[in-house]
């Protein structure tokens, strides 16, 4: 049992390791122009006993037709912002699991509206570790400027999230959503054998046209 907890806790510290090296970038492109992309996505279903990471390989694919700073954000949405926190967030919420610390790391990578909109969300879902289907997320378009240390994601998104009396407590198909990010210049973590800066979500908006994509 020992073993595999720390089998568990060791999966997930290496999904995100920090680093402070310099950012390698796919493609070498800048990413800092308003174009859109091909559409990409990385899917991701949950057991009730763990939070799997998905697998460098498999984000690295789902971005792959995005390039530079526009490629990071995409690549810190869906490992760090939408799996690293989010869905933890979602499964340990109000749970008493030896798991449930891994619901504060939503701080950590939501901030503002998104925070709020999110914890209001759970506010009153009840009591144990709920099974969380997801998240599938297609990334639709995306923008960044490092003028700003901004980005703009046109995603589509699939999530269930499940509580142990088998009611659906929350769930999502094939919805768009515009997710605002910020880059935090001093951060960076790992993927692969890649460097890359990390965005944390401050808005998230049930549409296409939620934000602007402009400073």
């Amino acid at each position: 049992m020992q073993r595999s907890l720390a089998m568990t806790l060791c999966a997930l510290a290496a999904a995100v390791t920090m680093s402070a090296c310099a950012s390698s970038i796919p493609n070498g492109a800048s990413g800092s122009a308003d174009s859109p992309s091909s559409p990409v996505s990385a899917a991701n279903t949950t057991s009730p006993a763990a939070t799997p990471q998905p697998a460098a390989g498999q984000t690295t694919s789902a971005c792959a037709s995005i390039a530079g700073h526009r490629y990071e954000a995409c690549t810190a949405y869906i490992v760090n912002d939408a799996h690293w926190s989010l869905q933890p967030y979602y499964k340990y919420v109000h749970s008493d699991s030896v798991f449930a610390f891994l619901k504060d790391r939503l701080t950590l990578k939501y901030r503002g509206q998104a925070l709020q909109t999110i914890q209001h969300r759970t506010a009153n879902w009840p009591q144990g570790t709920n099974e969380v289907d997801g998240p599938d997320i297609t990334i639709l378009k995306a923008w960044a400027s490092l003028a700003c240390n901004k980005a703009v994601l046109t995603t589509r998104e699939n999530w269930t999230v499940i509580a142990p009396d088998g009611t659906i407590l929350y769930q999502e198909q094939n919805q768009i959503h515009t997710v605002v990010l910020r880059r935090v210049p001093d951060e960076r973590f790992t993927l692969g054998n890649l460097v890359l800066h990390q965005w944390v979500v401050t808005a998230i908006y049930n549409s296409g046209n939620g934000a602007q994509q402009k400073c």
